[in-house]
């Protein structure tokens, strides 16, 4: 799994482009799935099994990133983000821009600190303080480039396995979901009801395409497939983050905006507990997921988030246990398979 992972991490699938991750889910969905689409917007829906309950499971396909937004005489590109960025994290970054003539490598520098004031030194360096530098000598260098405003740049980094199950990379939030649905359309067997597996659109930037999705499949229940922050590093007090990596996924109770329905938590614990398999439970107050506001979608979807524990999120370096993906994997496939008992 670790080179499937690798290969979804490297599609260079921003929020609001994500057509090159949707044709690669396609493309490997297809054969387990009895039906596959991608919708108006971008999400794509499969479909397998029939009758009831319509159970969704849904993972956003886009991952953070940066859009061109100016390019100043000298060559200098200005950027935005597409997504939250911590801006402590970007300064020195290698990133991707890919514009019309292919992707260009640039570099994101800031004023130098050997000319800042006291008072500049103590200060974080902003985004809007910050700038690509792909070489250029001119604005004219940069267009013929073929980089424009508009353009969708990508954090030019790695993936690497660490010690043991552990791996570190780019946008494992969420292409850790990708590889969670990809997985259960190859193994689910036998279950009660239609299974619809969802790559959402824009996640990122606002929960976008999971409202549209879940409109027009109208579920029973939607399980989403995301990431959650873990609070076992350094300077993280105590009861912050009550999640571990390594010892399973994280059932998120509470997110900024919204409660689990209170019978997808009993379903998801009642299976785990049946089933001898690890779960962590969670209450975060900041952040949200796709399963956030499909409570708000018709008269309301019963939803919950099934989360891998993943450090340093929303950077170029995230760290993952892939013994939590496979107890995903193990704990969502009887979910399905006990579906019909709650819904």
């Amino acid at each position: 799994m670790k080179d499937l992972l690798k290969e979804l991490v490297n599609v260079p699938s921003v929020t609001g482009y994500e057509k090159d991750i949707a044709d690669l889910m396609v493309k490997k969905l297809k054969p387990y799935v009895n039906s596959i689409k991608i919708d108006k917007i971008g999400n794509v829906i499969a479909k397998k099994g029939s009758g009831s309950p319509k159970i969704m499971i849904a993972a956003h396909m886009d991952k953070i990133g940066f859009i061109v937004k100016y390019i100043d005489g000298k060559g200098f590109i200005r950027f935005e983000g597409l997504g939250g960025f911590d801006d402590r994290t970007l300064l020195a970054s290698k990133v991707k821009i890919h514009g019309s003539k292919g992707s260009l490598i640039g570099v994101i520098g800031a004023k130098p600190p050997h000319v800042q004031d006291a008072e500049e030194m103590k200060q974080i360096v902003k985004m809007k303080e910050l700038f690509i530098d792909i070489g250029a000598k001119s604005k004219n260098e940069v267009e013929d480039a073929g980089i424009s405003i508009g353009d969708h740049i990508t954090l030019h980094s790695e993936f690497n396995k660490l010690i043991g199950s552990r791996v570190t990379g780019p946008a494992f939030d969420n292409r850790v979901g990708c590889l969670i649905l990809l997985e259960i359309a190859k193994q689910i067997r036998k279950f009660k009801g239609t299974l619809y597996i969802v790559g959402t659109i824009q996640e990122e930037m606002g929960l976008t395409g999971i409202r549209g999705s879940t409109f027009a499949i109208n579920p029973d229940v939607v399980i989403g497939v995301d990431t959650t922050i873990p609070g076992d590093v350094p300077e993280m007090k105590e009861g912050q983050a009550p999640v571990i990596i390594g010892e399973g996924p994280s059932l998120e109770i509470r997110d900024a905006i919204s409660v689990i329905h209170p019978q997808v938590k009993k379903m998801i614990i009642d299976v785990a507990k049946k089933k001898k398999l690890p779960l962590q439970l969670n209450v975060l107050y900041g952040g949200a997921t796709d399963a956030s506001v499909v409570n708000l979608i018709r008269e309301g979807i019963p939803g919950g988030s099934l989360s891998i524990p993943t450090r340093y999120l929303h950077t170029g370096i995230e760290v993952l246990d892939m013994k939590d993906v496979e107890s995903e994997i193990k704990l969502l496939l009887e979910v399905i398979k006990e579906a019909h008992n709650y819904f």
